[in-house]
């Protein structure tokens, strides 16, 4: 890792239970500041000193938040659960905790293994329930993001977890957006879930609608 550090190179790690994520967090901790981002890949079940320590070292995290509101039940029912126990299981996808601890927080889907539909990984995440499954049981309702944090997911924090400054509309930002039929924002995460794209730019050159 301090070889890639030196080099310049960013990383992503693949650590999904506490022991795993507590060592690459150290380890990405221990490099020096200032440069290249490196990324730990999912973040199922942490505990609190390591998201802290990933918010104060610059750390950037990547997490899917549809692996817990597909896969996880409230109850503790689901084999995800069962299989951890009570204590890990209630440390599962802490979303919220993560991007106040004041790390990049970028979400994804883990595709082609999971579905990719950012509108509804977006949705998701602020209901911290399968939105698209009508009735379904919140898990952790505490670790919801807000709209915002969900749209930033996929803009400014997935560029910055890049090392990119792009994701914004401002003058001399890349031109690469999509104009939408609803504002991410302002609707209901059900309304969220049927946003169709109008219009795509690549480097301010329309691609066609979707």
């Amino acid at each position: 890792m301090r070889q890639f550090d030196h080099a310049g190179v960013p990383t992503a790690t693949h650590a999904i239970g506490e022991q795993g994520i507590r060592f690459v967090a150290e380890t990405l901790a221990a490099l020096p500041p200032g440069g290249v981002p490196h990324r730990i890949e999912h973040i199922e079940s942490v505990e609190d000193d390591v998201i802290a320590l990933i918010g104060t070292s610059g750390i950037v995290a990547s997490m899917q938040p549809t692996h817990c509101t597909h896969h996880v039940r409230g109850d503790g029912s689901d084999d995800w659960s069962r299989r951890l126990g009570p204590e890990r299981a209630a440390r599962a996808w802490l979303t919220a905790d993560v991007r106040r601890s004041g790390a990049v927080l970028a979400l994804g889907s883990d595709w082609p293994v999971a579905a990719f539909d950012p509108w509804e990984i977006m949705a998701d995440a602020q209901g911290r329930r399968s939105v698209a499954t009508p009735g379904s049981a919140p898990v952790r309702a505490d670790q919801a993001l807000s709209a915002a944090e969900a749209l930033e997911g996929y803009t400014t924090h997935a560029h910055r977890a890049a090392g990119s400054d792009g994701g914004r509309l401002v003058p001399g930002a890349p031109a690469d957006l999509v104009v939408v039929d609803r504002d991410p924002l302002t609707v209901s995460a059900e309304e969220l879930l049927e946003a169709r794209v109008l219009l795509t730019l690549v480097d301010g050159r329309p691609t066609g609608g979707h």
